[in-house]
């Protein structure tokens, strides 16, 4: 009770006139608080519960920061007191679900709390103490793991086996750390969280596949998704809509970014968690699996003065991080480059970068215009997805820019018909189009467990048939099928599937005269496709061959992903019915 008499002996020598003070108001003002304060005393008796007046007390700043000011306004409360864990709250509404979740928050990480009754009008002068705190938002700098523990978690945790076996004994507060740390060991990209009636399926997508790691009962899935929410700035007391959130945590001197998605089902709310690992921001081409004429095609795009290099593929096939690594290639010192993005997945050395904001009417096409003003080299959009943004991408590589950006399209030739379907004309079509490429991603044989068998005569049937093709495209390529192709089985290193790791496989072609003169003569998209072949494109699932071929993955995860056989492409394209005529009214939203 030392602490609390303190506090009370600090309220009487306070006075009057120093109330008026605090609240800067008039002494009409202040007989109007000293009513408040009244009042809310007589109902702390009533409740039983304590009272302090706290526009009167100086808080020290340190106390303040055993919540963020964020969460200080949201439920207001305010931390007046602390000595070890033990913590003094003034609150304003003690039954509000937001108070009672940030307490809960509190209670669970340790802190022995004592609850204080407060005027609204007092707690809100209190919350000018935040103020002195202002700068990155605590979305942007929350480290949810120690640092001090990441070794010793990753020493636990080698494999999905021991991380099933460690969360059975771990405390709640940690079973979030080390589902964080097993994503990074397995090289997932996402984590699920899925509740159940009775329990939470935790699942891992990785190497691009979804595979279920553990189950949580659901005492501590409330814990952890309280700690999900409070990280990544979400309101703890909303459950019935979804929200979206973002923090990011340390691992070995890098940076991992976790964009969080929060929806509410009927067993609760389920969370996606996206990690975006800073090291693969820096990868170089050849490293994600561009060679040949692929990588020839890639290194010639940073040398083009002007146009449109536009990346193409649906969801997850590896898009925005073939941008990144261009954008990295691009980063010279000689070199402006400004990035519109919808969100930010990778922060850029050198580069600036802007969140497009579409509830403020900051969309990709508005923010196009205002970047041109400033006068940069070289653009990268998230995505075209509208004519507005279409027309105003063509004028800047038309006008000296080098434009990159993404479409959603199942082939690099379905680019040049999607564009001109949003309503964009052919003879801007044409000269602003650099180079477009398709991908896809694939998993890599696991090297630890691979063992070479014989090829059966299915895949060689398949392989010979596919060889035929990129040959009439490319007759300098000498290939033939191998007497065995390697085949993994699975061990703890690959999470027992087989593969370990992810490689592109993609088509690309480079937009020259005769394409150009094709797209103004409206050819159809058949016609476009073979000069593109003629000139040496392989398709996507040719240059997943090309990698089987090689051992780097298997014939049933290329197809998994892609046709092989060019023939297949030709006529999907056909029955695909697209027009190189551009519709009288566009409509606004690209299809899909």
């Amino acid at each position: 009770m030392a602490d609390q008499d303190f506090i009370t002996s600090r309220v009487q020598t306070d006075g009057k006139a120093a109330a008026a003070m605090t609240t800067g108001g008039t002494p009409l003002t202040a007989i109007n608080r000293e009513f408040e304060e009244r009042a809310v005393q007589e109902r702390a008796q009533q409740m039983g519960m304590n009272y302090v007046d706290i526009a009167r007390i100086h808080v020290n700043p340190d106390h303040l920061k055993v919540i963020t000011g964020k969460e200080a306004a949201e439920a207001l409360i305010v931390p007046f007191f602390k000595v070890g864990k033990k913590v003094r709250l003034a609150i304003v509404h003690p039954t509000n679900p937001g108070t009672q979740a940030l307490i809960k928050k509190l209670k669970d990480d340790g802190y022995a709390i004592n609850v204080n009754l407060a005027s609204e009008t007092g707690l809100r002068v209190a919350l000018e103490g935040y103020k002195q705190f202002e700068g990155p938002s605590p979305i942007e700098t929350q480290n949810i793991i120690d640092e001090e523990k990441i070794s010793s978690y990753q020493a636990e945790v080698e494999n999905l086996g021991a991380l099933r076996e460690k969360i059975q004994t771990v405390t709640s507060e940690e079973a979030l750390n080390f589902i964080s740390v097993g994503a990074l060991k397995t090289g997932a990209s996402d984590i699920h969280y899925q509740p159940e009636e009775n329990r939470v399926i935790v699942r891992f997508r990785i190497d691009g596949v979804l595979q279920q790691v553990l189950e949580l009962d659901l005492t501590t899935y409330g814990y952890l998704s309280n700690q999900l929410k409070y990280k990544s700035g979400m309101r703890l007391n909303v459950t019935n809509v979804p929200q979206d959130g973002r923090y990011y945590f340390n691992v070995n001197e890098r940076k991992v970014d976790v964009r969080v998605s929060a929806i509410p089902t009927e067993y609760g709310e389920s969370f996606v968690c996206r990690l975006l690992d800073s090291k693969k921001k820096n990868l170089k081409f050849a490293e994600l699996g561009f060679e040949g004429r692929n990588l020839e095609i890639l290194n010639k795009a940073l040398s083009i003065p002007n146009g449109m290099i536009l990346v193409t593929g649906p969801t997850g096939s590896g898009k925005t991080t073939t941008l990144y690594s261009m954008l990295n290639e691009f980063n010279q010192p000689d070199s402006k480059i400004i990035t519109l993005e919808d969100p930010i997945e990778y922060h850029l050395t050198g580069i600036t970068q802007s969140q497009i904001n579409e509830k403020r009417g900051y969309t990709f096409g508005g923010g196009l215009r205002a970047i041109l003003r400033q006068d940069p080299d070289i653009v990268m959009i998230g995505e075209i997805r509208d004519l507005d943004t279409a027309e105003t991408a063509a004028q800047a590589a038309l006008t000296g820019h080098v434009l990159l950006s993404t479409l959603h399209t199942n082939s690099a030739i379905e680019t040049i018909p999607r564009l001109l379907n949003v309503g964009l004309k052919a003879f801007m079509v044409a000269p602003a189009l650099g180079i477009v490429m398709a991908q896809r991603l694939v998993r890599k044989v696991c090297t630890f467990c691979a063992e070479q068998k014989p090829t059966t005569e299915a895949e060689r049937k398949s392989l010979e048939g596919a060889i035929a093709q990129i040959q009439l495209v490319n007759p300098e390529l000498k290939l033939a099928v191998p007497a065995t192709l390697p085949h993994a089985p699975g061990c703890d290193k690959c999470s027992k599937t087989g593969y370990l790791g992810q490689v592109s496989i993609a088509e690309m072609f480079i937009n020259d005269d005769e394409l150009k003169e094709a797209i103004l003569a409206e050819k159809s998209v058949t016609e476009l496709y073979r000069i593109a072949r003629r000139k040496g494109m392989l398709t996507v699932g040719e240059d997943g061959v090309l990698k089987v071929l090689r051992g780097v993955t298997t014939l049933s995860e290329v197809e998994r992903v892609a046709d092989i056989a060019a023939t297949t492409v030709e006529k999907n394209l056909n029955k695909a019915g697209w027009t190189l005529t551009p519709a009288e009214e566009p409509h606004n939203a690209v299809p899909e």
